[in-house]
C-alpha cells in the first residue's frame, strides 16, 4: 500500500482518534488484555500538543504516529494502523519518520512503552531495532509514565523499548 506522510490539519484530530480506537479493537481477543480496547481514546489536547505524522492513503488516513519529547528523548506515546491496512508497511513507514525527525532534533533516542506478548506490539517494535532500554538510561518523565502505566495494568505485561538515534 503506497502512503504519503503528512502533519494532520487540526479538524482531523477526531479521526485519529477514531483510528486509534479501531486499532485498539484487536485487543479484545488478546488472554488478559481485552479492557484494552475499551479505554478512551488519546485526549485531543494531548495529539495537538504532541509530533504528528499521518500516514495518508487515498486521501483518508490510514495509520499515525505521535511523539512527544521527554528526558531529551522522543517518546513514541502512540502508533496505531487501521487494521484492513496492517502488515503492509505502514507501521513500519511511520516508524521511518520518527526516526529521521530523532536525527534532525539531534535526540539521543526514541522510546516507548508497550505490552510484552501481543505480535503487534513489543515482537514487533524489537524487529524494528527497538531493544530493552537498560533502567539506568530511564529519565524521570518515562519512570513517571511507565508508573502510571503499571496502575491500572501487570507491571509484568509491560516493557520500556528505545532505539538509540546513530
Amino acid at each position: 500500500m503506497s502512503v504519503t506522510l503528512r502533519t494532520p490539519e487540526a479538524d482531523e484530530l477526531p479521526a485519529l482518534q477514531a483510528l486509534e480506537a479501531a486499532a485498539r479493537r484487536r485487543y479484545a481477543a488478546w488472554p488478559g488484555l481485552a479492557f484494552v480496547a475499551g479505554r478512551p481514546p488519546i485526549a485531543l489536547e494531548r495529539l495537538a500538543a504532541g509530533t504528528v505524522w499521518v500516514a495518508d492513503h487515498a486521501g483518508v488516513a490510514a495509520g499515525f504516529i505521535l511523539l512527544q519529547p521527554q528526558d531529551g528523548q522522543l517518546y513514541i506515546a502512540n502508533i496505531s494502523v487501521m487494521p484492513e491496512a496492517g502488515g503492509q508497511g505502514i507501521g513500519a513507514a511511520l516508524l521511518a519518520q520518527a526516526l529521521g525527525h530523532a536525527r534532525a532534533l539531534e535526540t539521543e533516542a526514541l522510546t516507548l512503552t508497550t505490552f510484552r506478548a501481543p505480535p503487534w506490539n513489543g515482537p514487533w517494535f524489537r524487529r524494528h531495532g527497538y531493544t530493552p532500554m537498560p533502567e539506568e538510561r530511564m529519565g524521570p518523565a518515562l519512570r513517571a509514565t511507565l508508573e502510571r502505566q503499571i496502575i491500572t495494568v501487570d507491571p509484568a505485561t509491560r516493557e520500556v523499548l528505545w532505539r538509540p538515534v546513530e
